[in-house]
């Protein structure tokens, strides 16, 4: 009874930033089995990215059908524009990969339903890894089996296959061994899907 307590207890603090005082002290164990537990215990969390996209059904062929990610939210939202005398369409969603309060990707199209604006039509910028860019990186167990989605989702460009990537270990010691692989998404936007292995 005292661990279903406690893991209820996590699971109405951990949304909130919270941990339980019980708990306190032992960040070392719980940051290796249970991250979110770990996380709760510092007083920031870096909850989602959001990207604007151009076009929201390619965006999904990546993020969702290629990459694996969870749907948990899609809305769209009408309200009057801000400097134009008409409606602004937005459409947002929220995907998950291995939860749904962290880690989270959002799309958001400003002006959906009009594919002629030319916030559609903005050329695409791919200035690789230079200041002003970011890198979205994914952890996946299942690199070869997700790469042909993904490299077919519509407007990806491959910066890099698969390929065997040694990073020192932490403190120095050893080696991590990562297949890395890089691309660009639709709207330029920087991805690396990896897959760590081990001996």
């Amino acid at each position: 009874m005292k661990l279903k307590l406690t893991g209820l207890v996590l699971t109405l603090l951990i949304p909130l930033g919270l941990s339980s005082p019980a708990l306190a002290g032992h960040h070392e164990k719980e940051e290796a089995s249970d991250p979110l537990a770990a996380a709760a215990e510092f007083p920031l969390t870096m909850r989602r990215t959001t990207l604007i996209v151009r076009d929201i059904e390619a965006s999904l062929k990546l993020y969702r059908d290629g990459l694996g990610m969870e749907v948990i939210y899609d809305e769209e939202i009408n309200r009057p524009h801000s400097s134009e005398d008409r409606e602004q369409r937005l459409r947002l969603i929220f995907l998950k990969a291995s939860h749904d309060y962290v880690g989270v990707i959002g799309l958001i199209d400003y002006e959906y339903g009009y594919p002629d604006h030319p916030a559609h039509t903005k050329p695409v910028r791919r200035e690789g890894f230079t200041p002003g860019n970011a890198v979205l990186l994914f952890n996946t167990d299942s690199l070869e089996a997700k790469w042909p989605s993904i490299e077919n989702a519509p407007g990806v460009e491959i910066i890099s296959k698969p390929k065997l990537t040694e990073y020192p270990g932490y403190g120095g010691v050893g080696k991590i061994r990562v297949m890395v692989s890089k691309f660009y998404d639709a709207d330029g936007y920087i991805l690396e899907v990896n897959q760590i292995l081990t001996d």
